[in-house]
């Protein structure tokens, strides 16, 4: 990972972004990585988890509009289908 000069191009949808985070951790956890690298790497994991969490918010904005402001959704139970 020494090419810091060339752009890390984010991931477009949510299934993405968690993918390379996993593999981000995965290869963090491997111990294979100098010093540099690993805080490459570890500041590419924090972007990644950023976009991930704002990809849910954005999500969670939809839902909301779609339900209307003030709707919130009731949980199913077991009792709902007896």
């Amino acid at each position: 990972m020494n090419d810091e000069s060339s752009p890390v191009e984010a991931p477009a949808d949510f299934a993405s972004t968690l993918d390379a985070l996993e593999e981000t951790v995965r290869r963090l956890e491997g111990g294979q990585l100098g010093l540099e690298d690993s805080v490459a790497l570890f500041q590419r994991g924090i972007e990644l988890s950023r976009r991930a969490e704002a990809q849910l918010q954005n999500a969670r904005q939809i839902v909301e509009t779609l339900l209307g402001e003030d709707a919130v959704p009731a949980p199913l139970t077991q009792e709902e289908d007896g």
